[in-house]
This record gives C-alpha cells, structure tokens and sequence, in this order.
C-alpha cells in the first residue's frame, strides 16, 4: 500500500505541470503587474512597484493552508474528478482575465462550478462530454461547497492581515479639477490542494474511506493550484481598516455559508442554495463596503500646509527612513512645503542629508533624518498627490527697500 501511496505522489506532482491553472498563474503575475505600472507611469511618471508585487506576504499562509487543506482532503478522502477541477480551472481564468482579482474569490469560481454542475445535471445539457456528464452526475457538490467554505477563511485571513504599506497609490481627478488619492487593495495567493481523483492505484485504508467516493476502481491523487484574489479600492478609509471590514463582513457570511454546507449533506439540494448564497452575498459585501468608503470624506486630498504621503516606493531612502503611508511632511531642513515643487527646493538646501518634520497619522510630530547619495531618487522615493505649486513668499525674498 505504501509503495501505491508514494507513486501516485510522484504523479501528483507530475499532473502540476498538466495543469492550465499553473501556466495561468505565471501569466495572471505578469498581466496584472503590467496594467498596473502602465497605470503607475501614466499617474507618477514611473512605476512605483516591482512586478508581482500583488503577492507580497502571502507565501506562508498559502503554504499553511496547502498543507492543512491537503491533509484533510485526503483524511477524509474527498474525491473530485478530474473534470470537475478543470471546470474550476475555467472558471478561474474567465473570472480573472478581466484583472479583477475579486473575482477569484471562492464565492464566485466554486459557485458558478457548482451552478454549471447542477444545471447540467438538471436540465441533460448535450454539448458536454459524455464522460464529463458522468462525472458531473457522481459528484458530491456538499464537498465542493465544504472546500469553498474553507478557502474563504483563507481570503478572510488574506483581509486581516493586509497593512497600510500593501495598498497600490491611485490618482484621480476630483469633481473641483483636482486630483485626490485612492488605493487600491490587490492581493493574489496560490493554494496548491493535493487531492484524490478517481482512477488509480490507491485503494481504501479505513473502512470508512473514502467519505466521498466516486466509482470503485481505486484512486489517484492530482495536485491542482487554487487562485485567491482579492481587490477593494479605498478612498474614504486606509487599505487595513478597509481590509478588516470586509474580513469581519467575510466571517458571518463564512458562518451562513458553512451552515449550508451542513444542511447539503442530508438535503442535497441546499448545496446549490448555497453557491447562489455565496456569489451574490459575496458581491452585496463588495457593493456594501465600497458604499460605506464613499460616503466618508476622502482621506488622500492635498493639504495646505503640508504634503501627505500616498505611498512609499519600496527599497527608497524614504522607505529606510520609515517614512509611512498617510504621514505627513510639514517642514524638510525647518522649510515649510505644501507641494512637490516646494519639496524638491528644499531638498537642494543640503543634497547629501536630509532632515524632515513629520506629522503621524495619530497627529503626533517627529523628526525623521537619513543620508542621500548620488543616483537616489530625487524625492527620496515618496508618493504625494499632483497639486499645482503655490506662490509663496519667503522673508528673504521680500526686498528691505524700493528702489
């Protein structure tokens, strides 16, 4: 048995690279970090992130996921057909190319998986494959919608733990003529399950395995890399506080939807309630939280006394000096400034150190200092809001006497 175990590992990991989602991924990373920078150059006149910035600290939480979803796919013997995961896979690329991320949540790829599944069965489509349509016809959709369950506490996890620092700068002209400031929440995290799939070598180890069996003819196991994204564009609140709202929207929407999953393992019928439940309460969550951020007063304006930081480019002089999203710069070398213009002026006062007067978001100031060397970025890598430069009259401009 064990050697039947270890050989169709090897071909698990073998079946990784037969998979579309695979290739998808690569080409998902490069898609969305280069719409992005196109975006970042046309606003900022230069690309403010490294390409695949979109799965920044994610990499562990997909690793622990993988190894417990995995684990008790297996346990249980949760068995998926193969042509069941590649309608997931489907519908994962469809919902994505467009570059919403959002649409990667389990809500919407294992919904609609399970609506196609249902109305294939329902209505006798003939379009499909005939092997497809059986397979479709033997499969548990109470697992399918269990699974989803379980990948949306991922996504929760993904919205609790975002900070500050992982929203993406936005510009966008005011209803006034001016540019304000948004930012864009964009997360993506890849969960490779490994799972059992009919046909195979692997045959039941306890009476009661597999819990969800599909034919008789023993069972292989197939390793397929789930999708998670996530996006949400703030403008009245910062990424974190916009993250945390959806994660607590995401977990009584977690609770509705496990109770379903429940009630499907005796009455089947709740499985398809509850893929309807989980698209359309996953968009009325989405519409919800974008409402409730535009109806607060925009945070990312330009200020009249001083420069509010939108964002920090990453392995900047400003980014060493700990400078943060949403502070703001009163004074650089005790010069007041209020725009790009002012600031870089000021910078030229001493080229090789700089000293700044800062104003945290929790209102407190500090003094903030750090070396600049030749070829650094000449803002010192910080983001503000485009605003025209005011007129400003400093003492030693105003002439002592009239000729």
């Amino acid at each position: 048995m064990m050697e039947a175990w270890l050989i169709e590992i090897g071909n698990a990991f073998l079946w990784l690279f037969g998979q579309p989602l695979f290739y998808w991924v690569f080409l998902l990373t490069f898609l969305t970090s280069y719409f992005r920078r196109k975006r970042e150059r046309k606003s900022f006149g230069t690309a403010l992130y490294p390409i695949g910035s979109e799965w920044k600290k994610t990499v562990l939480v997909s690793i622990v996921s993988s190894l417990v979803l995995s684990i008790l796919l297996i346990v249980l013997g949760g068995v998926i057909p193969y042509s069941v995961l590649l309608t997931i896979s489907i519908a994962s690329i469809i919902l994505s190319i467009t570059g919403a991320l959002t649409l990667l949540s389990p809500a919407y790829t294992f919904g609609l998986t399970i609506l196609v599944i249902w109305g294939v069965n329902q209505f006798n489509v003939s379009f499909i494959p005939s092997n497809w349509a059986s397979d479709f016809e033997h499969t548990n959709l109470t697992l399918l919608l269990g699974l989803c369950t379980l990948l949306l506490v991922l996504e929760t996890i993904l919205f609790f733990t975002t900070k500050k620092e992982y929203g993406f700068a936005r510009l966008l002209k005011g209803k006034r003529g001016k540019y304000v400031g948004r930012h864009a929440l964009r997360r993506l995290a890849v969960v490779p399950l490994v799972i059992p799939v009919p046909s195979g070598m692997i045959e039941s180890f306890a009476p009661w395995w597999p819990l969800f069996p599909i034919g008789n003819d023993g069972y292989s196991l197939m390793i397929l890399p789930f999708l998670i994204g996530i996006q949400q564009v703030f403008q009245g609140m910062y990424v974190d506080q916009g993250g945390k709202l959806l994660g607590k929207w995401n977990i009584g929407f977690i609770v509705i939807i496990g109770m379903l999953t429940a009630g499907s393992y005796f009455y089947p019928i709740l499985a398809v309630v509850g893929a309807a439940v989980a698209i359309f309460g996953r968009l009325i969550i989405t519409l919800w939280v974008q409402f409730s951020d535009q109806e607060k007063q925009g945070i990312y304006t330009p200020q009249p006394d001083s420069l509010f930081i939108l964002s920090v480019i990453p392995n900047t002089p400003a980014d060493k000096m700990g400078l943060k999203v949403g502070e703001k710069i009163e004074k650089v070398h005790q010069i007041p400034v209020s725009n790009e213009q002012e600031f870089y002026d000021a910078l030229q006062e001493n080229r090789a150190f700089c000293k700044l007067e800062v104003r945290t978001i929790e209102g407190e100031l500090r003094f903030v200092q750090g070396p600049m060397y030749e070829g650094e970025h000449y803002e010192l890598g910080l983001v503000f809001i485009k605003e025209k430069p005011r007129f400003r009259l400093y003492p030693q401009d105003i002439p002592s006497s009239l000729d």
